[in-house]
């Protein structure tokens, strides 16, 4: 037995004078009440009878003295806190820390329909139940952020209702910082250990956290909830306006079976509650499948994808979708921007000008002189544009162009130009003999017995495609990198091309056909991640913003600094989320920004890192309980003081100790 609380020195005095207190009151004679009797004798005998009982009634107040004395005692003995050796133990620091990321969702092999999640809230329960009266711990939740939900405490019963409240979030586990939030708390406490409760299904960062939580110098162990790897995912969702048809849109989706057998799945797309359309797909482990389902009614601004079971298959597919957190995805349809298009032009070619004015409503067309064009650096109607095309005749082009989608007149008339389609060689008076008609550039565009003074054939590179040839030489070459370039081999203004109703087919051709491939309005942030969102691109005027209100799907509305039209959002969950203007232009002016989770590594289910299974483990060897009532021993001395106390008022009432 040692003592931990006030030394015996320090609690001689006291108790020494306490004892002389209790001592001194039970040494106060009684003030007796005087009362006037009729008949003296009477009590004079009462008073004979009460002399025979004398020497007990001093030791019923020797005996309450006693009481009091004894329960001085007690009080100074819980003031030693005493312990007993065989409770001596060094104390436990524990940082518990609890994956929450997405594929925490999943089911786990331990117990039958048993999410992953709960296998490691019932693992962390059990570390939390051997800690002993001087240990104490801590619980991390870590998904996309880390959040340490209690503090150091040694209370047992914070601790589970913490870990009881943890729910598997979205995205991808943030490791590396919850492993140093971790290692920060406890290693300059007495006893530091931290346990990570995983799946193993961890990003590249997160398996080189877990790897070198071992060979940190606080002792650290990972243990592993093990389950099966299948899982379907959309894992990527828009949904976009035809140019020319504002009214209608089309839905772009992409669903990837990230496990290891050959599933099915129907996809459905809906909005306001009301299905659009419906597809089975089949996928092979490891598929990603895009489906472009057009058509769709505009109407509705918001529109989601689900992934849905398919009721009876063959044997050899599997209908298991994984968590479902990953199985929808929602999308705003955007308001349709007309193009940017700049013309670098001569001004000699009105038919080109013409066709071009006839898309007012889908473009925003710029003139731009020669010899701006040749100004370094490029003017802003060249560097802004989205598509420019050069029709200088015998003017020279310029050396540099900014790096859009751009179309070529007749570019090599001069030895020296920025077009990447080099020359072959000239021909005078070519013959169109060949077209790729399919093509959609050539949609409905007819170029037989076009008739052209010169030209120049040109060259070609794997990947290149030959729209027009002439006699098998080609004379107009489409090459798409990350821009688009269309290179035609000869000047409109030296044929009869812009007097055929194939001509303005053909230049509105080109800009559908630049349309759909722009990106265009961006509507959709990706979870988790702090994203740098400009007002302009999501159709709100920017002048004199200075804060928005951001209202997410749960219905928290939060404002957000705006600098230079310029603010970031962080979604912690995938929807649609509601920007409002506070200030400025376009205060009041609300739209939407769709959120989703798109993370691959996030879906995926196989674990990239071996920790030691859950099922395998012991948790620390419990220690002797502190007391029988599994607190500090001193808790069971004043519970004593309690009883003594009880059962001197009892008897006191009995008029035993009185």
């Amino acid at each position: 037995m040692i003592f931990t609380g006030w030394t015996l020195a320090q609690l001689a005095p006291w108790f020494a004078i306490g004892a002389t207190a209790v001592t001194g009151l039970y040494l106060l004679r009684m003030r007796r009440r005087q009362v006037e009797v009729p008949f003296a004798a009477l009590w004079e005998q009462v008073a004979r009878q009460s002399e025979s009982r004398k020497i007990w009634r001093q030791f019923r107040r020797i005996f309450s003295w006693l009481i009091q004395i004894m329960l001085l005692a007690l009080v100074g003995f819980a003031l030693l806190d005493p312990k007993p050796t065989t409770w001596l133990h060094e104390p436990t620091t524990l940082a518990i820390v609890i994956d929450r990321s997405l594929s925490m969702s999943a089911v786990s092999d331990t117990r039958e329909g048993e999410r992953r999640i709960d296998a490691a809230k019932h693992d962390a329960v059990g570390w939390v139940r051997t800690l002993r009266s001087m240990d104490r711990a801590l619980v991390i939740a870590v998904g996309e952020t880390v959040a340490a939900l209690a503090p150091l405490t040694s209370d047992i019963s914070v601790l589970l209702d913490t870990i009881d409240a943890i729910e598997p979030a979205f995205g991808e586990a943030d490791l590396p910082r919850a492993l140093a939030l971790a290692e920060h708390a406890v290693r300059d406490q007495p006893g530091p250990r931290i346990v990570i409760l995983t799946d193993g299904a961890v990003d590249p960062a997160g398996a080189e956290a877990l790897t070198a939580c071992r060979t940190l110098v606080t002792p650290c162990e990972v243990r592993q909830v093990v389950g099966p790897a299948q899982n379907l995912a959309i894992t990527a969702f828009a949904a976009r306006r035809y140019p020319f048809r504002r009214d209608q849109v089309e839905v772009l989706t992409e669903v990837s079976n990230l496990g290891d057998s050959r599933a099915a799945v129907l996809l459905d797309i809906e909005a306001g509650g009301v299905s659009l359309g419906t597809r089975r797909l089949e996928l092979d482990p490891g598929e990603r499948k895009r489906e472009v389902i057009a058509d769709l009614d505009a109407a509705r601004d918001r529109i989601t994808a689900r992934l849905l079971p398919v009721s009876s298959v063959d044997d050899h597919l599997t209908t298991d979708l994984g968590p479902t957190l990953d199985d929808v995805a929602y999308a705003v349809v955007p308001p349709l921007k007309p193009l940017d298009v700049t013309l670098v032009t001569d001004r000699n070619d009105l038919f080109l000008e013409a066709a071009l004015l006839s898309l007012d409503d889908h473009i925003r067309l710029q003139t731009l002189a020669i010899d701006r064009a040749l100004e370094t650096p490029p003017p802003p109607e060249l560097a802004e544009a989205k598509l420019i095309i050069f029709d200088t005749g015998a003017e020279p082009l310029p050396r540099v162009v900014p790096e859009t989608h751009v179309v070529f007149f007749d570019p090599w008339r001069h030895e020296s130009g920025p077009c990447p389609i080099l020359k072959r060689a000239d021909v005078t008076r070519p013959f169109l003999t060949e077209q790729l008609r399919r093509h959609p550039l050539l949609d409905d565009v007819v170029l037989k017995d076009v008739n052209i003074a010169r030209g120049t054939t040109l060259t070609t590179e794997v990947g290149d495609t030959v729209l027009v040839r002439s006699l098998g030489e080609p004379l107009a070459v489409l090459r798409e990198r990350e821009h688009a370039t269309l290179a035609i081999g000869f000047d409109p203004r030296q044929s009869d091309f812009p007097l055929r109703t194939a001509f303005p087919l053909f230049i509105d051709n080109i800009v559908r056909f630049v349309e759909q491939r722009s990106p265009g309005f961006v509507a959709s942030a990706p979870l988790g991640q702090s994203q740098e969102l400009l007002l302009a691109d999501l159709g709100l005027d920017p002048t004199g913003v200075t804060r928005i209100r951001v209202l997410t799907p749960g219905g928290v509305a939060q404002d957000t600094p705006v600098e230079r039209g310029r603010f970031r959002l962080q979604a912690a969950i995938p929807g649609v989320y509601a920007l409002t203007s506070l200030d400025g232009t376009s205060v009041g002016t609300t739209v939407d920004v769709a959120v989703n989770q798109a993370d691959l590594e996030a879906s995926d289910l196989h674990p990239r890192f071996a920790g030691t299974p859950a099922e395998e483990l012991t948790v620390m060897t419990p220690a002797p309980p502190a007391s029988a009532l599994g607190g500090p021993l001193w808790t069971v001395i004043m519970l004593c003081c309690a009883t003594i106390i009880a059962l001197e008022w009892g008897t006191y009432h009995r008029r035993l100790t009185v």
